[in-house]
C-alpha cells in the first residue's frame, strides 16, 4: 500500500489556487514559445514544452485530461498552420505532434485514473476498517494519519493527533523503544501487544501489527484487547480458583476414600468374624440337634420297650403322652434345622417356575394335580424360597382333605405383583387366617406357615390367605416391584388395581 497523498481537491484554498497557476502558466507559456518560435523561424524546441501543461493537467484533473490534450493540442496545430504559411513539411511534423499530444494525453488520464481508483480503494479500506489504522513517519517518528476507528479507540480527535510524536500515545517508554527496535529491524512485524495511553488518560491494551511502506512511513493495524485481555484474566482466575478447589475436594475425596476403605476393611474383618462364628454356631447347633435325636430316637425305642412291658392302663396312658411330647420335641428340633439358615445366604434372582418344580420333588402328590402359569417370572428371594411353596403344597395335601388340583399363578397389583397359590379343598376358618401364620399356632399347622412368613420378609414380601372357607385355600403374595422381573420369553402381565 502506497502512503495517501491528498488529492488538489481536498487541499486548501491557496494549494488548489496553486495547481490552477501552475497550469495556465505552462500553458501560456507553452502557447506564447510557439508564437516567439514559428516568427523567429525555429522549429524544433516549442512542441516539447506542450507535455508540462498536459501532465499536470492530468495530474490534477484526471477525468478531463483527454479533452485538455485535445484542446491543447488543437491550438498548437492551429497555431503552426496560421504562422508557418502552411509549410508542408511543418504541417506533416506538427500534425505528428498533436497525435503524440493526444495520445500522451490518453495514456497519462488513464493511468492517473487508474491511480486515482486505487487511491479510493485504498482510502476505503483505511477508512471504513473495523480495525484501527494509524501511519508514523519512521524518520521523524511523527504520526501522519489515523483513521475514524483508530482515533475513536485512543479518544481523540482525528486532527488531534496529525504532527504528534509517536511515544505521546505510548504508557512505557521502554515498550516505545522495544516498538521501534522491532521495526527497524523487520519491514513488518504483527500481533505485538503495547499499552497506549488514551485522551482521557486511560491505559488500555492494543494489539499491533506494522508494515514498512515506501518513503519510510509505517501503517500500523491496531485492535482494542483491553476487555478480552481482562476476561482472559478473570477466566485465568476463575480456573486457578477451580482447580484449586478441586484439588481440595479431591484430597478430601481422597481423605474419605480412605476412611470409607478402613471402615469398609474394618467391616469386612468383623464380618469375616460374624461369619466365622455363625460356621462355629451352625456346625455346634448342627452337631448338638443330631446328638439331642439320637437321645430322643433312644427315648422311644425304650418308651415302645416299656409300652409293650407295661400292663397297667395308668401308665401306659402316661408312656403314650410321653411318646407325643417327644414327637413334638423332634418337630421343633427339626424346624430349628430349617429356620437357622433364613438369611445366612445372600438374596438371588430366581426362576419360580423351576423353584416350584424343585420343591414338588420332596412331596408325594398322589392323585393331587398342580397347575402352574407363571411364563418366565424371576424373583428376588431367599435361597429358601423353595421351602415357601414346599410348605403351601404340602399344607394343602395335609389339611384339605378333598383338594384335586392345586394352581400357582402370578397377577400385577398397581407397581407390585401378586403371586397367588390355590386349592379346591376346604378351605382355611375365618378365624385362623391370620393365626396359622404365627409361631405359637403350630399345634395345627406346625411351623411351616410361620417359615414361609420368615423366608419371604427377607426381601420384603409378605402373604396372606385369602379363600372362602369350604371353597378352598387361597394364598396372595406380594413382592415389591424392585423384587420381580420376566425373562425374554415372558409376557409382561397386564396392570391390575
Amino acid at each position: 500500500m502506497t502512503p495517501y497523498v491528498k488529492p488538489w481537491h481536498q487541499s486548501s484554498l491557496p494549494g488548489r489556487l496553486l495547481w490552477i497557476l501552475a497550469i495556465l502558466a505552462t500553458t501560456a507559456f507553452a502557447i506564447l514559445s510557439t508564437v516567439f518560435s514559428l516568427s523567429h523561424g525555429i522549429y524544433e524546441v516549442y512542441p516539447l514544452l506542450y507535455f508540462l501543461p498536459i501532465i499536470i493537467f492530468v495530474y490534477t484533473y484526471p477525468d478531463r485530461g483527454v479533452i485538455f490534450s485535445l484542446v491543447i493540442s488543437a491550438v498548437y496545430l492551429i497555431l503552426v498552420y496560421t504562422l508557418s504559411g502552411f509549410n508542408p513539411s511543418l504541417v506533416a511534423v506538427s500534425t505528428a505532434w498533436f497525435v503524440i499530444f493526444v495520445t500522451i494525453g490518453v495514456v497519462t488520464s488513464s493511468f492517473a485514473a487508474g491511480l486515482r481508483a486505487e487511491e479510493r480503494k485504498y482510502r476505503g479500506i483505511f477508512e471504513n476498517s473495523q480495525a484501527g489504522i494509524f501511519t508514523f513517519d519512521l524518520a521523524t517518528m511523527t504520526i501522519r494519519e489515523l483513521n475514524a476507528k483508530c482515533a475513536s479507540m485512543l479518544r481523540y480527535d482525528r486532527q488531534a493527533l496529525d504532527g504528534r510524536n509517536l511515544s505521546t500515545i505510548f504508557t512505557q517508554p521502554s515498550e516505545y523503544a522495544a516498538f521501534i527496535r522491532e521495526i527497524q529491524s523487520r519491514p513488518q512485524t504483527g500481533d505485538i501487544e503495547l499499552h497506549f495511553t488514551t485522551n482521557y488518560g486511560d491505559v488500555r491494551q492494543f494489539l499491533v501489527s506494522a508494515s514498512l511502506l515506501p518513503q519510510g512511513i509505517i501503517i500500523c493495524s491496531v485492535m482494542d484487547i483491553t476487555e478480552r485481555k481482562l476476561a482472559e484474566r478473570v477466566i485465568h482466575k476463575a480456573r486457578d480458583d477451580l482447580e484449586q478447589r478441586v484439588m481440595e475436594r479431591t484430597r478430601e475425596l481422597t481423605r474419605a476414600n480412605e476412611n470409607l476403605n478402613a471402615e469398609i476393611e474394618e467391616r469386612r474383618r468383623f464380618e469375616d468374624a460374624i461369619q466365622l462364628a455363625n460356621r462355629k454356631l451352625n456346625t455346634l447347633s448342627s452337631i448338638t440337634r443330631h446328638d439331642i435325636l439320637n437321645q430322643i430316637t433312644a427315648i422311644v425305642m425304650y418308651l415302645a420297650l416299656a409300652e409293650e412291658e407295661a400292663t397297667d392302663p395308668g401308665v401306659l396312658e402316661h408312656l403314650k403322652k410321653i411318646g407325643q411330647i417327644t414327637q413334638l420335641i423332634q418337630k421343633q428340633i427339626r424346624f430349628t434345622r430349617n429356620y437357622q439358615y433364613i438369611g445366612t445366604r445372600s438374596p438371588q434372582w430366581q426362576v419360580l417356575s423351576v423353584t416350584v418344580d424343585d420343591a414338588l420333588r420332596e412331596l408325594d402328590l398322589g392323585n393331587t394335580r398342580i397347575e402352574t402359569a407363571l411364563d418366565n417370572l424371576e424373583i428376588y428371594a431367599d435361597y429358601l424360597l423353595e421351602k415357601v411353596f414346599y410348605n403351601l403344597v404340602e399344607n394343602s395335601l395335609r389339611h384339605g382333605q378333598k383338594v384335586t388340583v392345586c394352581r400357582i399363578s402370578y397377577r400385577a397389583q398397581g407397581d407390585h405383583l401378586v403371586i397367588l397359590y390355590e386349592d379346591d379343598g376346604i378351605g382355611i376358618p375365618a378365624g385362623a387366617k391370620e393365626k396359622i401364620f404365627r409361631r405359637e399356632y403350630y399345634r395345627n399347622t406346625g411351623y411351616g406357615m410361620f417359615l414361609t412368613t420368615e423366608i419371604l420378609d427377607t426381601t420384603g414380601m409378605s402373604i396372606k390367605e385369602t379363600g372362602e372357607p369350604g371353597k378352598g385355600a387361597r394364598f396372595e403374595i406380594l413382592v415389591p416391584k424392585n423384587a420381580f422381573r420376566f425373562g425374554e420369553a415372558a409376557v409382561t402381565p397386564a396392570r391390575e388395581d
